[in-house]
């Protein structure tokens, strides 16, 4: 019995890439801040913040949404190189009341 791994598409390894990227780039923050003490330490708010953002775009856009995921793709590139910018130490998240 053979079963080969699935493998995963050229847009989902680039979501797979890029949701690693943010969470090397969000402890490297930590460790540059002194917030991560040792290895029992919480995670980060902002490494929280990454895995909630992450996790409920896998909830609400349809896999087969492309020009969605890679329109969020490039937007999330952009976030990724604001939170590596080293003038960055942290960020704060506005959230309106639905009405």
């Amino acid at each position: 019995m053979n079963i080969s791994p699935l493998r995963h598409s050229g847009l989902q390894k680039a979501v797979l890439s890029l949701y690693r990227s943010f969470l090397r780039a969000s402890n490297k923050k930590d460790r540059d801040s002194g917030l991560m003490g040792n290895q029992n330490s919480p995670p980060s708010s902002i490494s929280n913040y990454i895995k909630s953002q992450f996790r409920l775009k896998a909830t609400t856009i349809q896999r087969r949404d492309i020009n969605k995921i890679e329109s969020l793709l490039v937007k999330g590139k952009r976030q990724l190189e604001q939170i590596q910018d080293p003038d960055t130490s942290g960020f704060a998240v506005f959230t309106p009341k639905s009405k």
